[in-house]
């Protein structure tokens, strides 16, 4: 199934928008898996070929305090894509997944205005000589270590692309 899909925590979250979400990640699968597996590509490329068909459901790019204000006044922090009806945050990660996860994680949890999180992050990278199921350790890692964090998020969802 592409792609793939982890619950860590879900409270009402419409199953209707994550259809929409992988509907578009699937209508664009094969540029996606191309960026994933090609090395120093960036996660960027991925949010702009999904960006128009993400702002028709409602989410708006790359959104700061300027745009919308989601954290602190002062605040530099960035969302990749924001709905601001249903108050979903989408982060798309590619390299140094470790510390961008927890950044995002971080992120979506200091706004009082995100109440679903997804976090997406390469079902599969490689890395020197062999391949990691980044996908599974982006989840192991978060439900291992975050449990009391999570109080503040309705939903946290991982996809993997």
């Amino acid at each position: 199934m592409y792609p793939n899909i982890y619950y860590i925590k879900n409270k009402d979250f419409s199953k209707e928008t994550l259809y929409q979400l992988t509907d578009v990640l699937a209508k664009h699968r094969e540029e996606i898996i191309k960026f994933r597996d090609t090395k120093n590509e960036k996660s960027k490329k991925i949010e702009i070929l999904v960006k128009d068909d993400f702002e028709k459901l409602g989410f708006l790019h790359s959104v700061t305090n300027d745009t919308y204000p989601l954290f602190k006044k002062g605040s530099l922090f960035e969302v990749d894509f924001y709905h601001p009806q249903h108050k979903i945050a989408i982060e798309i990660e590619k390299s140094n997944l470790y510390s961008k996860v927890w950044l995002a994680l971080y992120k979506e949890l200091e706004s009082k205005e995100i109440k679903h999180g997804i976090i997406m992050v390469p079902s599969i990278k490689y890395s020197k000589s062999k391949v990691e199921n980044t996908f599974q350790l982006t989840y192991q890692r978060i439900i291992s270590n975050s449990v009391n964090l999570l109080k503040n998020i309705d939903s946290l969802i991982i996809i993997g692309y």
